[in-house]
């Protein structure tokens, strides 16, 4: 056995660190906040959780669970899911009561039309779609 003194190096060659092992969470946080985009915002919720809870694991391990950018990635495609699922949710909610509104507007006009039966639109005079000088040589008054 030799032994090295104090202040030299050992010629042997060390093993190098083994690499931290990546956060589940966090590759779980990314796809389903990904996902998130097909679900209108609604996986973007799931991904969201999913990432901050490996990011705050990943800052417990100290240094034994890697993935930190994956977690800080699933965090912004989630939160970027959830604000296009919220466009997307009151763009249809606007269309669903603009359509309901226009439908109440034209049963209403359709109710007035019906109420009075007798009602209806003047016929135009013979020489009312005539030019003037036509109108009277063939409408005399």
């Amino acid at each position: 056995m030799t032994h090295t003194p104090p202040g030299v190096e050992s010629s042997r060659p060390t093993a190098p660190a083994p690499a931290p092992k990546t956060s589940g969470h966090a590759i779980a946080g990314l796809i389903v906040g990904l996902g998130g985009l097909c679900t209108c915002g609604v996986g973007g919720i799931a991904g969201l959780i999913l990432s901050i809870v490996a990011l705050k694991k990943i800052d417990a391990s100290r240094g034994t669970l890697g993935g930190r950018g994956l977690a800080i990635a699933g965090i912004i495609a989630s939160a970027v899911c959830i604000l296009v699922g919220l466009v997307i949710g009151l763009g249809v909610l606007v269309a669903f009561l603009t359509a309901a509104q226009s439908e109440a507007y034209n049963s209403e006009l359709e109710s007035d039309w019906d109420a009075d039966p007798d009602w209806s639109i003047p016929a135009p005079s013979p020489g009312a779609l005539l030019p003037p000088g036509v109108a009277f040589v063939l409408c005399p008054r």
